[in-house]
């Protein structure tokens, strides 16, 4: 995308600063997701999905596009979680669906929406749920789309309770589930809790973020009090694995895991947590040249007895 925080930011460079331009550029090269807020968009969203769409193919004929949304987690966690938000993010969906229209798209819908359910009430998840049931049933009507529910990550919800929560939200009608879109958990852990949530759900299929996790998390001292990681800007963090040869998705060698993608904007900010760093979701250069340095583009962390690919055995 050339107009990309990390394009954007490789140009600013270009001359004065040649080395963060190259570092730059090696993000700026690769697909990223675009991401749509309902919040931002005024009213006419499906003509904006258009109009991003048919920049790519002019950029680039023929390409598939990734796209995700994030919007159902916003302020508090139950936030949209009431009837009458419910009425608006379907109405939201459907002019998102409108703008689609017959491009191809992989579609990551709702960023942390599971990630976040257990601090739901009972009846703000069955709003939750029926909020991406229907986006789901929306945009897989459309045979040149494939959606992906959030699957959260390993070290925020156990594998048991994220199955019962992605079959609630209809992911047997989705094409799979996505994971560590918000954390830097290590690739290989990643990987084996999707293995065990696919297996709870019939071999259901998933990504995997792979945008800031090759140095894998950053742990706190006390995690009882910040959590198992630290999400918001966390320093010595890298770029990790991509399946991608050419900019052409390849095959991974992991059963049931459809691609290892950077599809959280690499170096977009997680907050003003620390000094220097920019609002939440803004571009970040300073960080993306970090996390291009750091780059580790290999599967990397704790050892599992991960299950192989038919691919994979198939070539060895």
């Amino acid at each position: 995308d050339p107009h990309s925080g990390a394009a954007a930011a490789e140009r600013h460079y270009a001359h004065s600063n040649p080395r963060w331009a190259s570092l730059l550029g090696d993000i700026a090269s690769e697909p990223d997701a675009h991401r749509f807020y309902m919040w931002n968009m005024g009213s006419n969203v499906s003509g904006q999905v258009a109009h991003y769409l048919e920049g790519t193919q002019v950029q680039d004929p023929g390409t598939t596009v990734m796209l995700s949304t994030y919007t159902l987690v916003h302020d508090t966690c139950g936030y949209t979680a009431t009837p009458a938000l419910q009425a608006r993010y379907d109405n939201f969906i459907q002019q998102v669906a409108h703008g689609i229209g017959d491009f191809h798209v992989v579609f990551f819908l709702e960023l942390d929406s599971l990630i976040t359910a257990p601090c739901l009430t009972h009846q703000q998840l069955a709003i939750r749920d029926a909020e991406l049931t229907y986006a789901i049933s929306v945009l897989e009507a459309d045979p040149h789309v494939l959606v992906y529910l959030d699957g959260g990550a390993a070290d925020a919800v156990p594998f048991r309770h994220m199955a019962s929560l992605l079959r609630g939200a209809g992911v047997s009608h989705a094409q799979g589930f996505f994971l560590n879109s918000t954390h830097f958990d290590w690739t290989s852990t990643e990987i084996h809790y999707g293995q065990e949530i696919s297996r709870l759900l019939g071999g259901a299929h998933f990504i995997v973020n792979t945008g800031e996790n090759g140095r894998g998390p950053l742990v706190p001292r006390d995690r009882v009090h910040h959590g198992n990681e630290d999400l918001c800007n966390p320093p010595g963090r890298g770029l990790g694995p991509l399946t991608l040869q050419d900019d052409v998705a390849q095959q991974t060698n992991y059963a049931d895991t459809d691609g290892l993608l950077w599809f959280s904007n690499p170096g977009g900010s997680g907050g003003q947590c620390v000094p220097g760093a920019p609002p939440t979701g803004v571009y970040w250069p300073a960080y993306a040249v970090m996390l291009a340095r750091n780059w580790v583009d290999r599967v990397n962390g704790p050892k599992f007895s991960l299950l192989e690919s038919p691919f994979a055995r198939q070539h060895g």
